[in-house]
């Protein structure tokens, strides 16, 4: 017989073209009460496979991870909810710990934080500020509220949050064409969520991305992890130069309104 939570618990994802991905996730799920996918209209299949393993998909329009995440959050029938990605897995150790959480732990905490370790070039990450990296990630959707712009976007609790020591697993093995497209997808969009708060450039920022690469080469140990540390540095500063440098375009707006 299939071992079960103290409380009902409800899992969402949402997905966008993530047909390779998407299995493995639900099949990590297989303990949860139900598994919703909400998706922005994938061209690859991704909702029919869902359907086939498990997953009550909804189909919505992208406008902004914390709208879509939120959009997921509110169609799910459970209190509890078990927020995941769709290139994230639940561990043996994540499932263990869930199935031992008490009826009472669920009164006494609003949320509970676990550990995610990310694979990075076919390697588990143990440094580079990649790890421990804790997210709160089974909170009750009653109890806290959203936070965040069109990305670093969370759900936070509003009463205690406990953390697990174990491990969701992201194993994110993007070659460089994919990581560096995405690096500069989330720096124009957090570009974006600074200006529209009235944040503008300053020539300090340009300085902000040597600060990154030492944090996380040194201080973050990047540099026990080896030539992936050194990358995971030097992509981090990258990504944090072209924050500021979207930043500056659009605060400046650099596009010439002139003939030469």
């Amino acid at each position: 017989m299939q071992k079960t939570t103290a409380l009902p618990i409800s899992a969402y994802i949402i997905t966008k073209n993530e047909h390779d991905k998407i299995v493995d996730c639900l099949f990590s799920l297989d303990f949860v009460d139900e598994a919703v996918v909400v998706d922005d209209y994938s061209q690859d299949g991704t909702s029919e496979v869902a359907i086939q393993n498990g997953a009550r998909v909804i189909s919505n329009k992208f406008k902004g991870f914390k709208d879509q995440k939120s959009f997921a959050m509110d169609q799910t029938l459970n209190d509890w909810v078990l927020e995941l990605d769709a290139d994230e897995r639940i561990s043996s150790g994540m499932r263990s710990a869930l199935l031992e959480l008490k009826p009472e732990d669920f009164q006494e905490y609003d949320g509970f934080a676990f550990k995610r370790i990310t694979r990075f070039w076919g390697k588990w990450i143990k440094h580079s500020s990649l790890y421990p990296d804790y997210k709160v990630r089974l909170y009750n959707k009653h109890r806290g509220k959203w936070s965040g712009g069109s990305v670093h976007e969370r759900f936070i609790p509003e009463g205690k949050i406990k953390r697990l020591s174990v491990d969701i697993l992201h194993p994110q093995d993007l070659d460089m064409k994919s990581y560096m497209g995405r690096i500069s997808r989330y720096a124009e969009l957090s570009a974006i969520d600074y200006a529209a708060a009235g944040r503008n450039w300053s020539c300090i920022d340009f300085l902000r991305p040597v600060h990154t690469f030492f944090y996380r080469l040194i201080i973050r140990l990047g540099f026990l992890d080896g030539i992936h540390g050194f990358a995971i540095a030097f992509f981090g500063a990258i990504g944090t130069f072209l924050k500021y440098a979207y930043l500056l375009e659009i605060t400046r707006n650099f596009k010439s309104r002139e003939k030469p």
